[in-house]
Protein backbone atom coordinates (compact mmCIF):
# COMPACT_ATOMS: atom_id res chain seq x y z
CA UNK A 1 0.00 0.00 0.00
CA UNK A 2 2.54 2.20 0.80
CA UNK A 3 4.81 1.15 -2.28
CA UNK A 4 2.02 2.57 -4.22
CA UNK A 5 1.02 5.78 -2.99
CA UNK A 6 5.04 6.52 -3.04
CA UNK A 7 4.83 5.53 -6.32
CA UNK A 8 1.78 7.92 -7.40
CA UNK A 9 3.57 10.24 -5.29
CA UNK A 10 6.60 10.63 -7.70
CA UNK A 11 4.06 10.20 -10.42
CA UNK A 12 2.68 13.37 -9.55
CA UNK A 13 6.34 14.88 -8.50
CA UNK A 14 7.44 13.83 -11.70
CA UNK A 15 4.99 15.36 -13.78
CA UNK A 16 2.71 18.52 -12.35
CA UNK A 17 6.14 20.27 -10.62
CA UNK A 18 7.79 20.41 -14.72
CA UNK A 19 4.33 21.81 -15.99
CA UNK A 20 4.33 24.22 -12.96
CA UNK A 21 7.82 25.33 -13.63
CA UNK A 22 7.30 25.75 -17.25
CA UNK A 23 3.86 27.49 -16.83
CA UNK A 24 5.47 29.98 -14.66
CA UNK A 25 8.72 30.07 -16.96
CA UNK A 26 7.22 31.00 -20.18
CA UNK A 27 8.65 33.57 -22.06
CA UNK A 28 8.64 36.75 -20.29
CA UNK A 29 8.81 38.87 -23.56
CA UNK A 30 5.20 40.02 -24.44
CA UNK A 31 4.24 40.21 -28.19
CA UNK A 32 2.54 44.06 -28.75
CA UNK A 33 0.47 45.00 -30.86
CA UNK A 34 -0.73 48.49 -30.11
CA UNK A 35 2.37 49.15 -27.54
CA UNK A 36 4.19 49.58 -30.86
CA UNK A 37 2.38 52.79 -32.66
CA UNK A 38 2.50 55.96 -31.06
CA UNK A 39 -0.20 58.76 -32.36
CA UNK A 40 1.71 61.26 -30.50
CA UNK A 41 2.63 63.35 -33.15
CA UNK A 42 1.80 64.40 -36.99
CA UNK A 43 5.63 63.97 -38.30
CA UNK A 44 6.13 67.37 -37.60
CA UNK A 45 10.12 68.31 -38.71
CA UNK A 46 11.80 71.45 -37.88
CA UNK A 47 14.57 72.22 -40.34
CA UNK A 48 16.58 75.49 -39.53
CA UNK A 49 20.25 75.98 -39.29
CA UNK A 50 22.27 77.85 -36.47
CA UNK A 51 22.00 81.09 -38.54
CA UNK A 52 18.50 80.71 -37.63
CA UNK A 53 19.22 81.81 -33.90
CA UNK A 54 19.42 84.99 -32.31
CA UNK A 55 22.43 86.68 -31.43
CA UNK A 56 23.90 84.91 -27.89
CA UNK A 57 22.01 87.15 -25.30
CA UNK A 58 25.53 88.15 -23.58
CA UNK A 59 26.52 89.81 -26.72
CA UNK A 60 23.59 92.14 -27.34
CA UNK A 61 24.01 95.61 -26.34
CA UNK A 62 20.72 96.62 -25.04
CA UNK A 63 18.98 100.08 -24.61
CA UNK A 64 18.49 101.65 -20.97
CA UNK A 65 15.05 101.98 -21.86
CA UNK A 66 14.64 98.24 -22.33
CA UNK A 67 16.37 97.04 -19.07
CA UNK A 68 14.24 99.55 -17.11
CA UNK A 69 11.05 98.46 -18.50
CA UNK A 70 11.78 94.48 -18.62
CA UNK A 71 13.14 92.11 -16.50
CA UNK A 72 16.15 90.13 -17.56
CA UNK A 73 14.08 86.68 -17.63
CA UNK A 74 11.79 88.60 -19.79
CA UNK A 75 14.46 89.98 -22.49
CA UNK A 76 16.27 86.50 -22.41
CA UNK A 77 13.22 84.93 -23.26
CA UNK A 78 12.40 88.11 -26.17
CA UNK A 79 15.75 87.57 -27.18
CA UNK A 80 15.08 83.73 -27.90
CA UNK A 81 11.53 84.04 -30.12
CA UNK A 82 13.58 87.04 -31.94
CA UNK A 83 11.50 90.41 -31.10
CA UNK A 84 14.11 92.23 -29.31
CA UNK A 85 14.09 94.62 -32.26
CA UNK A 86 10.69 95.04 -31.85
CA UNK A 87 10.55 95.29 -28.16
CA UNK A 88 13.15 98.30 -28.96
CA UNK A 89 10.51 99.79 -31.71
CA UNK A 90 8.04 99.44 -28.94
CA UNK A 91 9.48 101.44 -26.41
CA UNK A 92 10.47 104.05 -28.58
CA UNK A 93 7.13 104.78 -30.37
CA UNK A 94 6.07 104.84 -26.73
CA UNK A 95 8.55 107.60 -25.74
CA UNK A 96 7.56 109.21 -29.48
CA UNK A 97 3.60 109.24 -28.57
CA UNK A 98 4.43 110.55 -25.22
CA UNK A 99 6.30 113.46 -26.09
CA UNK A 100 3.77 113.65 -29.40
CA UNK A 101 0.47 111.91 -28.91
CA UNK A 102 -0.54 112.03 -32.83
CA UNK A 103 -3.25 109.92 -33.97
CA UNK A 104 -0.23 108.15 -36.27
CA UNK A 105 2.05 107.56 -33.61
CA UNK A 106 -0.59 106.03 -31.84
CA UNK A 107 -1.57 103.80 -34.63
CA UNK A 108 2.00 102.54 -34.97
CA UNK A 109 2.40 101.89 -30.89
CA UNK A 110 -0.53 99.40 -31.45
CA UNK A 111 0.51 97.94 -34.65
CA UNK A 112 3.71 97.43 -32.77
CA UNK A 113 1.53 95.83 -29.58
CA UNK A 114 0.11 93.58 -32.44
CA UNK A 115 2.80 91.76 -33.87
CA UNK A 116 4.69 91.41 -30.68
CA UNK A 117 1.75 89.61 -29.88
CA UNK A 118 1.17 87.34 -33.15
CA UNK A 119 4.82 86.95 -31.99
CA UNK A 120 4.40 85.19 -28.40
CA UNK A 121 1.48 83.71 -29.60
CA UNK A 122 3.36 81.52 -32.35
CA UNK A 123 5.96 81.16 -30.20
CA UNK A 124 3.40 80.11 -27.08
CA UNK A 125 1.63 77.52 -29.87
CA UNK A 126 4.94 75.87 -30.62
CA UNK A 127 6.05 75.26 -27.40
CA UNK A 128 2.52 73.46 -26.84
CA UNK A 129 2.75 71.63 -29.48
CA UNK A 130 6.12 70.05 -28.28
CA UNK A 131 4.75 69.81 -24.28
CA UNK A 132 1.88 67.78 -25.76
CA UNK A 133 3.56 65.73 -27.65
CA UNK A 134 6.21 65.16 -25.05
CA UNK A 135 3.18 64.67 -22.71
CA UNK A 136 1.34 62.11 -24.96
CA UNK A 137 4.64 60.35 -25.09
CA UNK A 138 5.10 59.91 -21.63
CA UNK A 139 1.38 58.71 -20.53
CA UNK A 140 2.27 56.15 -23.51
CA UNK A 141 4.94 54.95 -21.37
CA UNK A 142 3.03 54.93 -17.72
CA UNK A 143 0.53 52.93 -19.50
CA UNK A 144 2.03 50.40 -20.92
CA UNK A 145 4.58 50.35 -17.49
CA UNK A 146 1.45 50.00 -15.21
CA UNK A 147 0.01 46.90 -17.46
CA UNK A 148 4.04 45.53 -17.89
CA UNK A 149 3.54 45.70 -13.70
CA UNK A 150 0.18 43.92 -13.97
CA UNK A 151 1.79 41.14 -15.75
CA UNK A 152 4.87 41.13 -13.79
CA UNK A 153 2.64 40.93 -10.22
CA UNK A 154 1.20 37.81 -11.49
CA UNK A 155 4.15 36.48 -12.69
CA UNK A 156 5.15 36.45 -9.24
CA UNK A 157 2.29 35.03 -7.75
CA UNK A 158 2.42 32.06 -9.77
CA UNK A 159 5.94 31.58 -9.41
CA UNK A 160 5.13 31.77 -5.86
CA UNK A 161 2.64 29.39 -5.78
CA UNK A 162 4.97 26.92 -7.72
CA UNK A 163 7.24 27.33 -5.32
CA UNK A 164 5.80 26.59 -2.65
CA UNK A 165 3.76 23.57 -4.30
CA UNK A 166 7.47 22.38 -4.92
CA UNK A 167 8.54 22.52 -1.54
CA UNK A 168 5.49 20.49 0.02
CA UNK A 169 5.15 17.95 -2.49
CA UNK A 170 8.78 17.27 -1.81
CA UNK A 171 8.22 17.44 1.83
CA UNK A 172 5.80 14.99 1.67
CA UNK A 173 7.16 12.77 -0.48
CA UNK A 174 10.58 12.45 2.04
CA UNK A 175 8.33 12.20 4.90
CA UNK A 176 6.57 8.54 3.33
CA UNK A 177 10.13 7.58 2.77
CA UNK A 178 11.22 8.21 5.66
CA UNK A 179 7.98 6.55 7.74
CA UNK A 180 8.07 3.49 4.99
CA UNK A 181 11.60 3.24 6.02
CA UNK A 182 12.16 2.76 1.62
CA UNK A 183 15.08 4.30 -0.18
CA UNK A 184 16.77 6.45 2.43
CA UNK A 185 19.40 7.62 -0.16
CA UNK A 186 15.62 9.00 -2.25
CA UNK A 187 14.61 10.77 0.46
CA UNK A 188 18.05 13.00 0.54
CA UNK A 189 17.93 12.95 -2.97
CA UNK A 190 14.56 14.28 -2.89
CA UNK A 191 15.00 17.11 -0.29
CA UNK A 192 17.97 18.33 -2.64
CA UNK A 193 15.77 18.54 -5.40
CA UNK A 194 13.17 20.19 -3.85
CA UNK A 195 15.10 22.81 -2.61
CA UNK A 196 16.84 23.06 -5.39
CA UNK A 197 13.49 23.74 -7.57
CA UNK A 198 12.53 26.48 -4.72
CA UNK A 199 15.51 28.06 -5.27
CA UNK A 200 15.44 28.35 -9.10
CA UNK A 201 12.02 29.80 -8.70
CA UNK A 202 12.41 32.43 -6.18
CA UNK A 203 15.15 33.39 -8.32
CA UNK A 204 12.90 33.98 -11.30
CA UNK A 205 10.94 36.52 -9.23
CA UNK A 206 13.38 38.53 -8.70
CA UNK A 207 15.14 38.23 -12.13
CA UNK A 208 12.37 37.19 -14.61
CA UNK A 209 10.58 40.41 -15.64
CA UNK A 210 8.15 40.59 -18.21
CA UNK A 211 9.22 43.12 -21.59
CA UNK A 212 7.60 44.18 -24.26
CA UNK A 213 9.16 46.16 -27.54
CA UNK A 214 8.35 49.69 -27.10
CA UNK A 215 9.92 51.95 -30.26
CA UNK A 216 10.07 56.01 -29.83
CA UNK A 217 11.29 57.06 -33.45
CA UNK A 218 10.72 60.39 -32.59
CA UNK A 219 12.82 60.82 -29.43
CA UNK A 220 13.09 63.98 -27.94
CA UNK A 221 15.04 62.26 -25.08
CA UNK A 222 17.65 61.55 -27.79
CA UNK A 223 18.23 65.37 -28.54
CA UNK A 224 18.48 66.27 -25.29
CA UNK A 225 21.25 63.65 -24.64
CA UNK A 226 22.95 64.18 -27.78
CA UNK A 227 22.89 67.96 -28.11
CA UNK A 228 23.41 68.48 -31.59
CA UNK A 229 23.55 72.50 -32.96
CA UNK A 230 20.18 72.12 -34.41
CA UNK A 231 17.10 69.44 -33.66
CA UNK A 232 14.37 68.19 -35.68
CA UNK A 233 12.25 67.89 -32.58
CA UNK A 234 12.42 71.09 -31.22
CA UNK A 235 11.36 74.19 -32.80
CA UNK A 236 14.41 76.88 -33.39
CA UNK A 237 13.33 79.48 -30.19
CA UNK A 238 13.07 75.89 -27.53
CA UNK A 239 16.47 74.61 -28.83
CA UNK A 240 18.05 77.84 -28.70
CA UNK A 241 16.42 78.31 -25.19
CA UNK A 242 17.62 75.22 -23.93
CA UNK A 243 21.61 74.99 -24.95
CA UNK A 244 22.18 79.22 -24.11
CA UNK A 245 24.86 79.52 -21.69
CA UNK A 246 26.96 82.78 -20.96
CA UNK A 247 30.78 81.58 -21.82
CA UNK A 248 31.47 83.98 -18.82
CA UNK A 249 29.98 82.31 -16.43
CA UNK A 250 30.87 78.46 -16.52
CA UNK A 251 29.07 77.98 -13.04
CA UNK A 252 25.29 78.41 -15.36
CA UNK A 253 25.31 75.34 -17.52
CA UNK A 254 22.61 75.68 -20.19
CA UNK A 255 19.46 74.17 -19.41
CA UNK A 256 20.12 71.29 -21.60
CA UNK A 257 23.30 70.65 -19.37
CA UNK A 258 21.42 70.70 -15.84
CA UNK A 259 18.81 68.22 -16.84
CA UNK A 260 21.64 66.08 -18.23
CA UNK A 261 23.67 66.48 -15.49
CA UNK A 262 19.98 64.98 -13.21
CA UNK A 263 19.66 62.08 -15.47
CA UNK A 264 23.33 60.68 -15.18
CA UNK A 265 23.08 61.30 -11.32
CA UNK A 266 20.02 59.74 -10.92
CA UNK A 267 20.20 56.59 -12.81
CA UNK A 268 24.28 56.70 -12.72
CA UNK A 269 24.63 56.89 -16.33
CA UNK A 270 27.55 57.69 -17.81
CA UNK A 271 29.91 57.39 -21.13
CA UNK A 272 32.09 54.94 -19.58
CA UNK A 273 29.90 52.61 -17.78
CA UNK A 274 29.70 49.11 -18.18
CA UNK A 275 27.59 47.53 -20.71
CA UNK A 276 24.17 47.11 -18.78
CA UNK A 277 24.48 50.70 -18.48
CA UNK A 278 25.52 51.53 -21.45
CA UNK A 279 22.77 49.08 -23.51
CA UNK A 280 20.44 51.26 -21.34
CA UNK A 281 21.37 54.62 -22.69
CA UNK A 282 21.02 52.68 -25.86
CA UNK A 283 17.90 51.75 -25.05
CA UNK A 284 16.16 54.73 -24.16
CA UNK A 285 17.99 57.57 -26.58
CA UNK A 286 17.88 55.13 -29.56
CA UNK A 287 14.86 54.06 -31.39
CA UNK A 288 13.34 51.60 -28.54
CA UNK A 289 13.72 47.97 -28.07
CA UNK A 290 12.27 45.83 -24.81
CA UNK A 291 11.64 47.62 -21.75
CA UNK A 292 10.87 46.17 -18.47
CA UNK A 293 7.79 48.10 -16.41
CA UNK A 294 10.85 49.50 -14.24
CA UNK A 295 12.65 51.07 -17.50
CA UNK A 296 8.87 52.46 -18.77
CA UNK A 297 8.60 54.37 -15.91
CA UNK A 298 11.80 55.57 -15.54
CA UNK A 299 11.34 56.78 -18.86
CA UNK A 300 8.12 58.45 -18.25
CA UNK A 301 9.35 60.13 -15.37
CA UNK A 302 12.39 61.77 -17.57
CA UNK A 303 9.67 63.12 -19.90
CA UNK A 304 7.53 64.41 -17.59
CA UNK A 305 11.19 66.66 -16.34
CA UNK A 306 11.72 67.41 -20.23
CA UNK A 307 8.00 68.64 -20.48
CA UNK A 308 8.04 70.30 -17.41
CA UNK A 309 11.05 72.61 -18.22
CA UNK A 310 9.26 73.47 -21.71
CA UNK A 311 6.66 74.69 -20.12
CA UNK A 312 8.36 76.63 -17.82
CA UNK A 313 9.56 78.42 -21.11
CA UNK A 314 5.37 79.57 -21.32
CA UNK A 315 5.75 81.31 -18.24
CA UNK A 316 8.23 83.43 -18.97
CA UNK A 317 6.36 84.36 -22.21
CA UNK A 318 3.44 85.18 -19.82
CA UNK A 319 5.69 87.66 -17.59
CA UNK A 320 6.67 88.89 -21.22
CA UNK A 321 3.32 89.44 -21.77
CA UNK A 322 2.67 91.29 -19.07
CA UNK A 323 5.50 93.62 -18.50
CA UNK A 324 4.10 94.72 -22.60
CA UNK A 325 1.10 95.46 -20.91
CA UNK A 326 2.33 97.96 -18.25
CA UNK A 327 2.45 101.30 -19.25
Amino acid sequence: MYSKGVKGIFKYFGIVIPVLILFSCKSSKISSIQELNSNCNQQNLYNYTVKDFPEPFYNLNLDTALLVRFSEGGLKIANSIGIIDLLSEYVEAEKKYNSTPSIENKINILDLDRKLSNAIQRASLEISAVASEIDCEEERADQISYYLKKREDDRETKLTVAAISVGAIATITSGILFATDENKNMEYVIEVGGSIAEAVLGFMIFTSKPKVEFYHPRNHLEEIWNGKETSLLFPAHVWYYFNYYNPKKPEEPSLRVQILKGWKAIYEWEKNENKHKQNMISLFFGKGGLYTSESLKARARMLDQLQANITLMKQDLTKLATYLEKK
